[in-house]
């Protein structure tokens, strides 16, 4: 499995990025914390799913991405020759997940549990095992070399999967006491409370059940014979019946027309009375209209009357309007003459003020003798002014007294209209009442047409009263026979039904002693049943207790193999990132590390800190090389996490000089570590750093 390519979109901290991953050694550095781990998670993520993430779902989408945004990660990678491409992506507020797998452009699989299922199909591996063989942490090299043999001898087998091992022969041990439960209580079924076999008291059950059964047919053999001369005694009375129904449906028909004729010789008769009423009706009406035109006479000069009196009044109308306008003229007049006046006062005043020596304001010249001849003048055009006023209020007192002389002229007009229009309004009232007893009348001649005409098609109509209570009496005669016949008949069918359902309840009966007895049989089916499956869970329960030994011995000879294999794998690893210094590392049986100095096995804690994290890097490359094995060599990449440890700055440059010696055995090493002293000896860098806004950028070198 070759990496190509990995697209963030809203994973973690990544908004929005793109990595090409390079072949050779490949350093992914970074600040902690700025997401380095994350690229590799998200790898996992994408393969494997929500199975693969360090918390929940919901933490996985970047926060403040809008809920409309995607998480979405995409993969490319070669695999057996085959160019494979997953997407995986959670949508929407409920963070909906769905998964694509194409492989060289075809779609292999769809949806998210699908997609992962189909994962670990082709890469023969589940999440747990995939991740153990292609990722190396720092954490779990500090833990192998802390840890004491108890500790460290189990992890071991878990992180190689032996552990699986394990697990089954457990589940094999369940499966055989279960089965052996099984047994036990099939063995408990087939024998009631008292521990008599059920197959003999099912049997002797169905014994007694066949004889009831043919005692039922017995009995309603006897009820059907007895239906049956129940059945011929209801056809009699049925036929009874009809011959009755007949009868009285005849004379029946007899009554109603007879009942029709009654009616309509009623109606004849009551037409005749309606129309006496009705002419009588007309002729008073026809009276009261005349009355009411004779009163129409005293009303013939109205009109003229009117038109009379509403001339006078427009007339005086016109005359107080001309009233009115001489007043206000006269008024105004008055008005005018008071404010000339008023203005020769002010002059007067004006000259008496300024005296005889002064200037006249008009020409200048010095008043002397003129200042007399204008206070006389003056006074004498005022008193010429009042006499005016005067004349002009004589003249509107005159004005007003014939204003309301003509008024009361024109009050006695209008109690003389007001008598008119009471005239108008009772004529009126008159022609109404005339008008609406005229349609009375039409309306009544119509009526009164309507029934002349009815009567005339009754006039013919006769009726025998003696020979329509005959009827009526044989009528209700037949009715009561007819009656009793349908009560004997009822009672006849009560009694078949009775029958009937009599049978039904025997058959019923019989069908559920029927039943029964298929029960009884069915349980005894079963039981025997019970005894086969006995049989065939003993050779079970026999074939498991086989398989758990089998399965045990193969445990013990796999685990006494993986030691060895541990061991030759680590001791290459570490020849090589020694750079030849030491040539053998071992796992002893408590599974403690010995390295090998000059042909000599040394416990690892006589060796220095830094060649103890290499001693268990190494150890942890060989778990990895043997996961890898296990599964068909089918990755061609490691991921190393912070292994630098306590290594100083020599044995780290020995490590990446050695890593990049792996290269026959991994196309691909990806490490993961904040140390920026060993980017020179990398081939390529991933640089991950986080912005200001918390959002962490990704560039290759």
């Amino acid at each position: 499995m070759i990496l190509k390519t990995l697209a963030l979109r809203n994973y973690r901290k990544f908004k929005n990025v793109i990595i090409e991953f390079p072949d050779g050694v490949t350093g992914v550095l970074g600040l902690n914390g700025v997401g380095k781990s994350t690229i590799f998670e998200a790898l996992a993520w994408v393969l494997y799913g929500s199975v693969a993430a360090r918390t929940s779902t919901s933490q996985i989408k970047r926060e403040g991405s809008l809920s409309t945004d995607p998480c979405r990660v995409e993969l490319d990678f070669i695999f057996e020759n085959d160019i494979y491409r997953i997407v995986r992506e959670m949508i929407g507020k409920n963070l909906t997940a769905s998964a694509t797998a194409t492989v060289n452009g075809k779609i292999a699989a769809t949806g998210a549990e699908v997609v992962s299922k189909y994962i670990q199909k082709k890469l023969g591996m589940d999440f747990k095992s995939f991740f153990t063989s292609i990722f190396a942490k720092q954490k779990e090299l500090n833990t192998l070399s802390t840890m004491n043999a108890s500790e460290r001898r189990p992890l071991i087998l878990k992180m190689l999967g032996i552990d699986s091992l394990d697990e089954v022969i457990k589940e094999i041990k369940s499966d055989k006491r279960n089965k052996v439960t099984i047994i036990e209580k099939l063995n408990q079924d087939l024998v009631d409370e008292t521990g008599k076999d059920k197959i003999d008291i099912y049997k002797e059950n169905i014994k007694d059940l066949e004889k009831q059964r043919k005692e039922n047919e017995v009995l309603i053999k006897k009820s059907k014979e007895k239906l049956l001369n129940l059945r011929k005694e209801r056809d009699e009375i049925e036929k009874k019946c009809k011959t009755i129904k007949s009868d009285f449906e005849n004379i029946n028909k007899k009554k109603e027309e007879l009942v029709e004729k009654k009616t309509l010789f009623e109606n004849k008769n009551k037409l005749a009375d309606e129309i006496k009423i009705l002419n009588n009706k007309v002729e008073d009406r026809i009276k009261t209209v005349l009355k009411q035109k004779k009163k129409l006479d005293n009303f013939k000069d109205l009109d003229s009357n009117i038109k009379s009196l509403e001339k006078k009044l427009n007339e005086i109308d016109l005359k107080i309007e001309e009233y009115v306008k001489q007043i206000e003229q006269k008024n105004t007049l008055i008005n005018k003459t008071k404010e000339d006046t008023n203005d020769l006062e002010s002059k007067k005043k004006k000259i008496e003020k300024i005296g005889p020596e002064a200037k006249c304001p008009t020409c200048e010249r010095v008043l002397a003798s003129q200042y007399k001849n204008l206070i006389t003048k003056f006074e004498k055009e005022k008193s010429e002014k009042k006499k005016e006023i005067i004349t002009f209020e004589k003249e509107i007192k005159s004005l007003i007294e014939s204003k309301e002389k003509i008024k009361r002229e024109e009050q006695a007009l209008q109690k003389k209209n007001n008598y008119y229009n009471n005239q108008i309004r009772e004529k009126e009232r008159i022609e109404t009442t005339i008008k609406n007893i005229s349609n009375e009348i039409n309306q009544e001649k119509i009526e009164l047409n309507k029934k002349q005409k009815k009567f005339k098609d009754l006039k013919q109509i006769k009726f025998d009263i003696k020979e329509y209570k005959n009827v009526i009496a044989k009528t209700n005669q037949l009715y009561k026979k007819y009656q009793e016949a349908l009560v004997s008949l009822d009672n006849k069918k009560d009694t078949i039904n009775s029958f009937n359902l009599d049978i039904e309840r025997k058959e019923s009966d019989k069908k559920l002693i029927t039943q029964k007895i298929d029960n009884f049989k069915e349980k005894t089916l079963e039981l025997k049943k019970y005894e086969e499956k006995i049989k065939k869970e003993k050779i079970i329960v026999h074939h498991l207790g086989m398989l758990s030994e089998v399965m045990s011995n193969f445990r013990t000879h796999l685990i006494s193999r993986i030691r060895p294999t541990l061991s030759s794998y680590a001791s290459d690893f570490f020849e090589r990132l020694t750079d030849g210094k030491y040539h053998e590392l071992e796992l002893d049986e408590d599974y403690d590390l010995l390295i090998y100095d000059d042909g000599n096995a040394y416990s690892i804690e006589r060796f220095s800190g830094g060649e103890e994290d290499l001693a268990n890097l190494c150890l942890r490359l060989a778990i990895s090389e043997v996961i890898t094995e296990r599964a068909g060599g089918v990755f061609n990449f490691i991921i190393l996490d912070e292994i630098f440890g306590s290594q100083d700055i020599f044995r780290r440059h020995n490590i990446m000089k050695a890593l990049s010696s792996l290269s026959s055995k991994f196309r691909q090493i990806f490490l993961i570590t904040h140390i920026d002293d060993v980017k020179n000896d990398m081939e390529n860098t991933i640089l991950v750093n986080e912005k200001e806004d918390g959002i962490s950028t990704v560039k290759i070198e």
